[in-house]
């Protein structure tokens, strides 16, 4: 399963952090909204609910109230205000505001001196919204003794409600408009943070396909191990290549002139000068071998001008032949590796199938599941199937080999191996065989 980039997951994990932070902040914005909402309420109506205790009178058992109060809410038809006063369980005086309305004593009892708010109060002459509802009890002289007066303040809760809900919608609007603003920021920042991580991964590609021969860029400090390691392994592989590289050289230099004295003696007799010519192919193999391999720092090279250069060689070489040979080559496709050991892969099999041929030579390239695949046809004789299996088997590792097959066929079975492909002998539609190469594919840019 292919992962998520670094990018995405901080896109992703940003959007649900801010999918959580948005309905807090506005749970937390509406619940301290909404108290500091109450708390004003609350002081409202207990202003109300002063001004109609300092405008009341009771004149023996006879209440008097002025007919226009200070609270101009209260005189004012369906201003969702109510006043009402209650002296011995009887409603005895109502506001202005309130004379649609028919009322009974409340059944909220507050003692003498002490106060009462409730938010969510459904009275008995409301059948719909609930009323916010302030409720005080005084004292006052009568003609038996001192009595208690009950005030009421009643406030329907619509217009509460409403402007809550207004409040609701802009909060709603404006958490919006920031969670979009700091995630462009987040997303932006992102980018700025991982501008250095894509600037190293070119230059790291640059330097694997061997454009570059090292990191040299300068990055934050946090990359400085990883760019030194990076460096180190370069200088490390280059050096032993290089190093590998010359003693395969000393060493095939070292054999060559001995074998070279030995094989000239005239007293030689011809079995042991054909085991000595025998040797020499065995150690220019197993130096070709050796020195063969690919590497994570080359170029990608594109393999339609290499096998149409090896066409041009086999013309000149096979010219009495008078062979034809067809290319049918995907344009895009590259193998990553090292030029000569593309060179021995196709000369040898291209060479082996110019032996064979009578007229005709296709050659067949094309990349399908991340594989690049070279299909060589001919229309020979072909290759029986016991000698399919033995060369197949046989290409799986190179000692159990036998210089009868040849040493082109031998290497060509070495360097798939190196390069962890696969090779696949069978029965071509020309009539004679048909040879398949494949190796794993990974497009690179140029």
């Amino acid at each position: 399963m292919r992962q998520l980039s670094l990018r995405l997951r901080s896109i992703l994990l940003a959007i649900g952090l801010l999918a959580l932070f948005a309905p807090f902040t506005v749970i937390i914005l509406d619940d301290a909204y909404t108290e500091s909402l109450t708390q004003a309420k609350m002081s409202e109506l207990r202003l109300m609910n002063l001004g109609l205790l300092s405008a009341f009178e009771l004149d023996g058992d006879l209440p008097y109230m002025p007919e226009i109060l200070y609270e101009e809410q209260l005189n004012l038809p369906g201003s969702g205000y109510l006043g009402i006063i209650v002296f011995r369980d009887e409603v005895i005086w109502q506001s202005a505001s309130a004379l649609e309305y028919t009322f009974t004593p409340p059944d909220i009892d507050v003692a003498v001196g002490n106060e009462l708010f409730i938010d969510n109060h459904n009275p008995k002459f409301a059948s719909e919204s609930p009323f916010f509802v302030y409720a005080f009890t005084a004292e006052f002289a009568s003609s038996r003794d001192f009595e208690p007066v009950r005030f009421y303040i009643f406030n329907d809760k619509v217009l509460f409600e409403q402007e809550r809900d207004t409040f609701l919608t802009t909060t709603w609007q404006w958490i919006f408009t920031l969670c979009f603003v700091l995630l462009v920021f987040i997303v932006v920042g992102i980018s700025l943070v991982l501008s250095p991580v894509r600037k190293l991964i070119d230059e790291i590609s640059l330097t694997s396909s061997g454009k570059k021969p090292k990191l040299d860029e300068r990055y934050p400090v946090e990359f400085d191990s990883l760019k030194r390691s990076i460096n180190d392994l370069l200088h490390t592989e280059a050096k032993q290549r290089t190093r590998y590289k010359n003693s395969l050289g000393d060493l095939a230099h070292s054999l060559k002139t001995p074998l070279a004295v030995a094989s000239g003696h005239k007293s030689l007799p011809a079995e042991v000068k054909e085991s000595l010519s025998q040797i020499d192919r065995i150690i220019q193999r197993q130096l070709k071998r050796a020195s063969a391999g690919k590497t994570g720092w080359q170029n990608a090279i594109r393999i339609e001008p290499v096998l149409h250069k090896l066409a041009d060689a086999m013309d000149k070489v096979y010219q009495d032949k008078a062979l034809t040979i067809e290319f049918d080559v995907d344009e895009k496709a590259q193998f990553k590796g090292d030029e000569t050991d593309l060179m021995e892969l196709f000369g040898n099999i291209l060479d082996n199938a110019c032996k064979a041929a009578n007229t005709q030579i296709t050659v067949y390239a094309q990349i399908n599941d991340n594989w690049l695949t070279v299909k060589f046809d001919d229309d020979g004789p072909g290759i029986p199937d016991d000698k399919k299996s033995v060369l197949l088997e046989r290409g799986m590792r190179l000692d159990t080999y036998t210089e009868g097959h040849g040493i082109g066929m031998a290497l060509v079975a070495d360097l798939v191996s190196i390069y962890e492909g696969r090779m696949k002998i069978e029965d071509s539609h020309l009539g004679g065989a048909s040879i398949t190469l494949s190796f794993p594919y990974h497009e690179v840019e140029n």
